[in-house]
């Protein structure tokens, strides 16, 4: 279901994120094999899990790989390895082992033969919030920016000012009208939305979540209603947490 991404040049490819879970990193690695490419760089932009909890499967894979992403990230990344590893026990088998050397950026952006992927958004309301803008060919990269047909997890950014900030980190990656968007996390197995413009079905999510969230009913309500906003939605578990963290977090 993580979709970061990945860029790819004639020789070399560049990926968003490494995914969650021993088998994702499998699936990327063969994926890029299959190309005829090498790995040069998996670039880290945001601290959820599926975006380098799996970095081990895929260095294990292309050894000559560089993991990079901007320094808060990472360093939030190497104080909280252990808990985050303790929270994802359950996938037994499935979990990674170790974390991997990570390289802040140099700069906001990695190279890939001519193409620029330019690092953006952080903003003072959601500073690790990032995506990835490509210019010659008008790609944007959401990363956990944005959702398709999936509920947000929407408990990462509890307050409303976080969540302010998200709607208007949309607008800015809207004004720039891309050609082709990547979202960060989509339902690939599912009945399509209304619409499949990512920008706009997570606008839709966060201001839905508003409005029901300002309704003076119970929490169940909140949820029940925000299950039949979205239906076909994946990851259904996730929005008690979301509108009980909300509601701790006014």
């Amino acid at each position: 279901m993580p979709g970061g991404g990945a860029g790819a040049g004639q020789h070399r490819a560049v990926l968003v994120g490494t995914g969650l879970r021993v088998s994702d990193g499998r699936r990327l690695a063969r994926e890029v094999a299959s190309s005829g490419r090498r790995l040069s760089t998996v670039l880290v932009p945001d601290f959820a899990p599926e975006y380098w909890l799996a970095a081990e499967v895929l260095c294990d894979e292309f050894p000559e790989a560089r993991v990079v992403g901007p320094a808060p990230v990472l360093a939030r990344i190497e104080r909280d390895h252990p808990a985050v590893r303790a929270q994802w026990s359950d996938l037994g088998s499935e979990l990674p082992s170790r974390l991997v050397a990570l390289e802040p950026l140099e700069e906001d952006a990695v190279e890939l033969e001519g193409h620029r992927l330019e690092l953006r958004g952080a903003s003072l309301g959601l500073p690790d919030r990032h995506y990835l803008w490509e210019h010659r060919s008008r790609t944007l990269f959401g990363a956990a920016l944005l959702w398709l047909n999936v509920h947000p997890r929407i408990a990462d950014s509890p307050t409303a000012a976080e969540r302010v900030a998200w709607i208007d980190l949309l607008d800015e990656v809207a004004g720039l009208d891309p050609q082709f968007t990547v979202p960060g996390h989509r339902r690939l197995a599912a009945p399509a939305p209304d619409h499949a413009d990512p920008v706009a079905w997570t606008r839709d999510y966060l201001r839905a979540f508003e409005t029901e969230l300002g309704k003076p009913v119970d929490p169940e309500e909140v949820e029940a209603a925000l299950l039949h906003r979205f239906p076909s939605a994946a990851l259904p578990a996730t929005v008690a947490a979301s509108v009980r963290t909300a509601l701790a977090h006014p």
